[in-house]
C-alpha cells in the first residue's frame, strides 16, 4: 500500500506502486468509524475525474499500458485522489488478478477512503496470494486497531515482525496500539526494540515520550521529548514521519504537562 504513511496518535498515512507501502496507526478516537458495504464501488467525489481508461489492445504494448496506470495510480494515491487510484487498480486487477500487490495497495485506498470492508478484504486476498508480505500485515493490522480488534491488530503486527524484524513502522504502530490499550510497559519495551535499530528517530522517541507521560513518569518524558526535538533539527531518513508534524505533537504533549 503506499500510504497513506505514520504513526502516533494523531499521524496520517504512501511509496512506490509495486511495493505494498506501509501505513502509519491512528487512534480510533481520531477517526470515523463509518464501513460501507463490502465490495461495493466508491463513488468519485464531484471534484475528482475518473483516471483514463488506457486501452492495452491500442498502439501501447499491454506491458506498457500496465506499467502507465501503476504510475498513474502512483500519482493520484500522491495527490490523495484516492478514489481515482481505487479505480485503476481495479482496471490493473482486471488484467492481473494474481499480483498481490495490486490488492494489498487498493486495501490501502480503501482504507484511505474509510471504506473498511473492502479494505480487509483486499487486504485478505493479496496474504492469500502471497502471505510474506509484511506490509500487508502491517496494514491490516493498522485497521484491525482502528476498529478496535486490538487482539486481532496484535498478532498481525507480530506476524509482520516475525516476516521482517526491521519493519521499524510496525513495531512503532503495535506500541501505539499498546498504548490505546493502556498497556504502557509494553508499549515503551516496543519502543526500546525499535530504537535499538533506529536509534536516531525523533519519532520513536517523541512516542516513548507519550507512552511515559501517560504513565506518569513525567522526567522520562520530558527528556524523550527533549531528545526528538534535537532530531528533527538533524537531517535524516528515520524519523518515518515529516519532522514538522513531529515537532508540532511533541510540543503539544509537553504543553499538556503544565
Amino acid at each position: 500500500m503506499q500510504s497513506t504513511g505514520p504513526v502516533s496518535t494523531n499521524s496520517s498515512h504512501p511509496s512506490e506502486v509495486n511495493v505494498v507501502s506501509e501505513a502509519a496507526y491512528t487512534p480510533v478516537s481520531k477517526l470515523s468509524t463509518s464501513i460501507d458495504q463490502p465490495l461495493e464501488q466508491p463513488s468519485l467525489s464531484p471534484t475528482v475525474q475518473p483516471p483514463y481508461r488506457f486501452r492495452v489492445d491500442s498502439w501501447l504494448s499491454q506491458a506498457d499500458a500496465l506499467l502507465l496506470l501503476r504510475k498513474r495510480a502512483k500519482r493520484e494515491a500522491q495527490q490523495q485522489n484516492y478514489a481515482a487510484a481505487v479505480q485503476i487498480f481495479n482496471q490493473l486487477i482486471a488484467h492481473e488478478p494474481d499480483r498481490a500487490d495490486h490488492f494489498g495497495n487498493r486495501g490501502l485506498k480503501h482504507y484511505n477512503l474509510k471504506h473498511y470492508e473492502q479494505a480487509l478484504a483486499d487486504y485478505n486476498r493479496a496474504l492469500s496470494i502471497n502471505p510474506e508480505q509484511d506490509q500487508v500485515y502491517n496494514n491490516r493490522a493498522n485497521l484491525h486497531a482502528t476498529q478496535q480488534n486490538w487482539l486481532d491488530a496484535l498478532d498481525d503486527y507480530d506476524e509482520a515482525i516475525d516476516i521482517n524484524p526491521l519493519n521499524i513502522r510496525a513495531r512503532l504502530n503495535q506500541a501505539v496500539t499498546l498504548r490505546e490499550m493502556g498497556a504502557y510497559d509494553e508499549a515503551i519495551t516496543c519502543l526500546d526494540i525499535a530504537m535499538f535499530f533506529r536509534p536516531d528517530s525523533a519519532n520513536l522517541y517523541a512516542e516513548r515520550g507519550r507512552s511515559y507521560q501517560l504513565q506518569g513518569h513525567w522526567n522520562c518524558a520530558i527528556t524523550d521529548y527533549n531528545r526528538a526535538l534535537e532530531l528533527t533539527q538533524q537531517p535524516n531518513e528515520s524519523n518515518l514521519e515529516k519532522t514538522d508534524r513531529i515537532n508540532k505533537k511533541v510540543i503539544r504533549w509537553m504543553n499538556s504537562l503544565r
